[in-house]
Parts: C-alpha cells; sequence; structure tokens
C-alpha cells in the first residue's frame, strides 16, 4: 500500500499508508479529525515494478536514456570479455 502526506489543522503533517481508494483523506492519530491529503514531495515512479506489472518497454526506455547520458558524458562502462 502507498503512503500518503496528511495536513491536520491543530496538529501539522503526518503520514498514513492506506488504499489508493481511501487516499483523499485521512484520520489525524493525534486528534481524530479529518485531515486532507496534502503533497510534500514529488510522487516518485517505480519503473522496475511498472515493467513487472505489464509496462516492459518502461525500463527498457529508462534504462536507455541513462545509459546515453553516461556515453555523451564519457562515463560508460563497458563489461569485461571475462570475469
Amino acid at each position: 500500500m502507498p503512503t500518503y502526506d496528511y495536513k491536520c489543522k491543530e496538529h501539522g503533517y503526518f503520514e498514513k499508508q492506506q488504499r489508493m481508494v481511501d487516499h483523499a483523506s485521512a484520520e489525524c492519530p493525534q486528534c481524530g479529525d479529518q485531515s486532507v491529503q496534502v503533497m510534500t514531495r514529488a510522487p516518485g515512479l517505480d519503473i522496475e515494478a511498472m515493467a513487472d506489472v505489464g509496462m516492459p518497454g518502461a525500463f527498457h526506455t529508462s534504462g536507455d536514456r541513462i545509459t546515453k547520458r553516461h556515453k555523451d558524458a564519457g562515463q560508460d562502462w563497458v563489461a569485461p570479455d571475462h570475469w
């Protein structure tokens, strides 16, 4: 389950792990009042998980961009012929 950030009017920010369908609000752990969801950081994408659940191009596209960026910067790594 994902973790979401919320802000209570009285107690400030807190995090809660809950189902995606319930993300809009959560009870403050201190006072029990309903608190609204806030964005305190940019959401992250788990490219490998996306690839595992049916988006096989996600990992390869991301990896290809990173590999190109490293090659362009002269930081590419070449595997040895033998280990």
